[in-house]
Formats: C-alpha cells, sequence, structure tokens
C-alpha cells in the first residue's frame, strides 16, 4: 500500500467517523478539512515533484471522499433508524445558494470538495518554498474566514465549541514555551490562566468597587478590556517570575512537583480570599476593609459580570453573537503565534534550546540559567494570561472550581500529542484532544442512548439492567479513561508526537531518518535551524 493511499485511508476513517456521528452537510466541512490535511502530510516526503505532489494530493483526497461518501449514506440508512430519529435535515443556505438535503448529494458534496482540497493542496505544495507557504497561508486564511458561514450554512453550530476549544489552544501554545522550548515540566499552568481570569474579573467588574461605596460607573465602560488585557497579562507575567524564582534549582520530577503544588494553591487562595482585611506592616494602621471586610473573590459564588469588549462598529460583543468572540480569538491566536515565532528565532530561543538539551553544558557556554528560567516562566505565563483574560469577558462570570488540576493535565497533553517543541503540532493535538471532548463524545453518547431506548431498553424487563442501560452507559462518563488510554498509545506508538519537531524525533528515533513528516514541516524546521546558527554568526 502506497503512502498516500495509508494516508487517505487513516484520515477517511477519521472523517467518516465525523460525518457517521454527525449526518446532514458535516460531510462539507469533513471534506474540506480532511481534503487538506490528507494532501498536506502526503506531500513529497524527498525532493519536490510537482506531478507527484499534486498526484498524491488527488489520490489522498480521493480516498477520504469515499470514506465520507459511504459514511453519509451509512448514517441515513443505518445510525439515524437504529437512533429513532428521522434522517432528515434542513437545507444548505448559503447566500443565494439553497441546496435540499439529500444523503448522496450531501455525501458527493463531500467527496468532490475533499477531491478538489487535496488537490488544490497538492499543488501548493508543489510551489517553491516562499510562494508554497504564502499558498497555504492564504488557503488557511479563507477557511477561517469562511468557517462561521460554512458552519451556519450546513445547520452544524460548532462555532460555540470552536471558540472554547481556540483557548486551549492558546494554552497550549503558551505552555508549549515553557515544556517544548525551556524543557521545564510545569504541572500547575492552570494557575496562570486563573491569575489572568480573575485579574480581569477584579479590574472589568463592579465586584470591588461596591463594597467601597463609591461611584461605579466606571467599570461600565466597556472599553476598557482593550487596556485591561495587557495589564492583566502583565500581573500574570509578574507571577511567573515569582513562581520561577524558587524553582531555579530544581529540575525534572522536584520541578514538576513544585509548579503541581503552585497549581493547586492558587484556586484554594482565590476560593478563600472572602474575609480580607489591610494593614501597614509594623503599624496595624488599616488601609482597606477596616469597617468591613473585603470580599475579594466572592469565593465559590465568583465574580461577575465582567464588562465585554466594544468596538465603534460592532459595539458591545453580546452573548450568542460568536463572531466577533470568534475573530478576536483568531486575532489573540495569531498575535501568540508571532510572539512565540520571534522569540524562538532569538538569542532567548536559541537559549532555551541549550538549556533543554543540557543545563549544565549551557551554564559552561556563558547562558545565564537564572534569567533564562524566568523568562521562560514569565513568557509562558503572558500567553495564558491572555487566555485568561479572553476566557472571563467571554463567560462574564469566574468561579475557582473551573481552574482544577485537569485544566493542567489537559493543556500538557496537547502539547505532548501535537508534538513537543513544535507550534504546529501543538494547535493539531489542542484541536484533536477538544473536538473529541467538546463535540464527538456529547454526540456519541446522544446517539448511544438514544439507540438503546429505541432499540434494547423495551426489551428489557430487569428494573437493574434499565437503570444501567439508561444511566451508566454514556460516553461522556468516560472521558477520562479514554484520555487516559490515548496518552498510553500515543506514548507506546509515538512518543515523540503527531507533527514533532525535527531535532526530537531525531532524538527518539537516532536510526532513523526524519520519519515520514512532510516535507514542508522538515524544511521549515531545518531552515530555523539554520537562520539560527546564521544569526549567532552575525551577531559573534
Amino acid at each position: 500500500m502506497t503512502h498516500p493511499v495509508k494516508v487517505g485511508v487513516g484520515i477517511g476513517i477519521v472523517a467518516a467517523v465525523v460525518v457517521l456521528l454527525f449526518g446532514g452537510w458535516s460531510a462539507i466541512l469533513a471534506g474540506i478539512v480532511a481534503g487538506a490535511a490528507a494532501a498536506l502530510v502526503t506531500e513529497g516526503q524527498s525532493i519536490r515533484d510537482r506531478s507527484a505532489t499534486l498526484r498524491n494530493g488527488v489520490i489522498s483526497g480521493a480516498i477520504v471522499g469515499v470514506f465520507i461518501l459511504i459514511a453519509e449514506i451509512v448514517n441515513d440508512i443505518l445510525v439515524l433508524p437504529l437512533a429513532g430519529k428521522d434522517p432528515v435535515f434542513p437545507p444548505f443556505t448559503l447566500g443565494p445558494i439553497s441546496i435540499p438535503y439529500n444523503m448522496f448529494v450531501a455525501g458527493l458534496a463531500g467527496l468532490v470538495l475533499a477531491l478538489a482540497i487535496g488537490a488544490l493542496t497538492g499543488w501548493i505544495n508543489s510551489l517553491p518554498d516562499k510562494n508554497r507557504r504564502l499558498g497555504l497561508a492564504i488557503l488557511l486564511l479563507t477557511f477561517l474566514a469562511l468557517y462561521p458561514a460554512l458552519d451556519a450554512a450546513a445547520g452544524l453550530g460548532w462555532i460555540e465549541q470552536m471558540i472554547s476549544i481556540m483557548i486551549f489552544v492558546v494554552l497550549a501554545l503558551g505552555l508549549n514555551i515553557v515544556v517544548g522550548y525551556a524543557g521545564l515540566l510545569d504541572l500547575g499552568y492552570a494557575a496562570f490562566f486563573a491569575i489572568g481570569a480573575y485579574a480581569t474579573g477584579l479590574l472589568l467588574s463592579p465586584h470591588l468597587c461596591n463594597q467601597s461605596g463609591f461611584n461605579c460607573e466606571f467599570y461600565q465602560q466597556e472599553w476598557s478590556f482593550w487596556l485591561v488585557i495587557w495589564i492583566a497579562a502583565a500581573i500574570v507575567a509578574c507571577f511567573g517570575l515569582l513562581l520561577g524564582a524558587p524553582t531555579l534549582p530544581l529540575t525534572g520530577d522536584y520541578l514538576a512537583i513544585v509548579t503541581l503544588g503552585f497549581g493547586e494553591i492558587v484556586p484554594v487562595v482565590f476560593r478563600n480570599l472572602t474575609t480580607v482585611t489591610l494593614t501597614l506592616p509594623f503599624t496595624g494602621i488599616c488601609i482597606a476593609g477596616c469597617i468591613k471586610p473585603l470580599n475579594v473573590t466572592a469565593g465559590e459564588q465568583g465574580i461577575n459580570p465582567i464588562a465585554r469588549p466594544w468596538v465603534p462598529v460592532v459595539g458591545s460583543f453580546q452573548t450568542g453573537e460568536y463572531i466577533p468572540w470568534y475573530v478576536l480569538i483568531l486575532a489573540i491566536i495569531a498575535l501568540s503565534i508571532f510572539f512565540i515565532n520571534r522569540l524562538r528565532y532569538s538569542r532567548l530561543g536559541r537559549a532555551w534550546s541549550a538549556m533543554r538539551e543540557d543545563e549544565l553544558a549551557a551554564s559552561s557556554m556563558g547562558i545565564n540559567l537564572v534569567n533564562t528560567k524566568l523568562m521562560a516562566f514569565a513568557m509562558g505565563a503572558t500567553i495564558a494570561g491572555l487566555a485568561g483574560v479572553f476566557y472571563a469577558s467571554y463567560i462574564t462570570a469566574i468561579f475557582p472550581s473551573v481552574f482544577d488540576f485537569t485544566v493542567s493535565v489537559i493543556i500538557l497533553a496537547m502539547v505532548i500529542l501535537g508534538g513537543v517543541g513544535n507550534m504546529t503540532g501543538v494547535i493539531v493535538g489542542g484541536l484533536i484532544i477538544l473536538l473529541s471532548d467538546r463535540v464527538l463524545l456529547p454526540q456519541l453518547a446522544t446517539l448511544l442512548k438514544d439507540t438503546l431506548n429505541t432499540t434494547v431498553v423495551p426489551h428489557v424487563e430487569s428494573p437493574a439492567v434499565k437503570d444501567f442501560l439508561t444511566v451508566s452507559v454514556d460516553p461522556t462518563q468516560w472521558r477520562i479513561f479514554l484520555f487516559g488510554l490515548t496518552l498510553v498509545v500515543v506514548m507506546l506508538v509515538r512518543p515523540q508526537g503527531l507533527i514533532p519537531n525535527v531535532r526530537r524525533a531525531a532524538e527518539m528515533h537516532p536510526d532513523e531518518d526524519t520519519w515520514d513528516l512532510p516535507l514542508s514541516i522538515q524544511q521549515a524546521d531545518a531552515a530555523t535551524q539554520v537562520r539560527s546558527v546564521d544569526r549567532e554568526t552575525t551577531i559573534d
């Protein structure tokens, strides 16, 4: 079996699962995304050949499209009737285009789009490097711009979940600085997320002001979000320095334990800052909470309401109007990628890489380990602060129970699954984990419950068995088990991650070539190393 066929079958199975679960016009989005992904993975493996790259894209896209067509037919004929649902979906309406639903029409649309996008992506991959990067960027930006319209036209309603997922993508990008570039294992990263959210809540909510008795109209000025986002990021960066300072002598497991403790302490502190009185040291003079102690964080009740962004043309961002939030989170991701990319290519980024490889050797070569570690924690915390600011304003309320240990574990798993030290891999890993958790598992639970209630439960006489089937057979309750099983399989089969850094892949498999990484990723990583050496030589 050739490489394009293997890739087409693998990605086609994933796309078919999505279509089997959702049916309807989900085939269109599945065809676009899966077709592009298949063509990206099957580009030329040794030397760029335009005809071979284009042919690989067409082959893999066609195979993916066939899987989508078959899955669409099976969904209408088998899955939905077993679940007791009528296989009727609203028409696909995009502007003046309105297509009545038919399983063959939807399946063929997915097939055609997978083939076309696969061929287009394959052709772009055959271009010279500069044109290829520009073409892929235009293709990605076009899809991101059209996604809200496609989501609405297909009637999927995924955009709300996508905004939540992209918050975690921002967090994973920040953690990749600490774990991927600097090699510092951080198990309490959710603490920085919490500090950014609470800083926003305290600055953009009248919660504290109402306790002072002053006029709190200032907090109704929603434009202040654009100032608070930078203030909160700076506050979180300072806390990153505070965490980094006591961990300077620590490495490995000891560092992980300290950061784990920090991550557990922060939510407890926010939960208990409900009766605070501030006095000047050594004088006993009260400066705040003198008459009545301040309820700083409101404990488990949380802080609300939190003001939202406001822009002149759009106005105030509102609940249920997802497009402004979608654009804003995409802008934060783009800013984070640009910021991290510049750091990676800088002298500081090279110092992180050296420290990750061998701290003793890096110190011997004149790298200041103290400043390097502190900057890694500060920069990673800054990105988490941006995510916390967006989250607090988006939800308009924050609670300490949201920022528990599982958040840190999920973010770390996103980095490991995608590929430590590779921003593309981190984004892909985050999308895979969160889409499975937030989109696929709930839909699977709904279909499974409806199928059992329609075909099995009516024929079961035992009340205990009925209760078990209706209550316990729920995939959403198995999420931690499935999550752990996925990590075990990845560590056994592909410990370097799905899209690893080339250097890390070589470390994991020193006797092999650069594995089956797409050529664009290999060339980008190699170009990065060459630029780093050239810049270092120029500076020296």
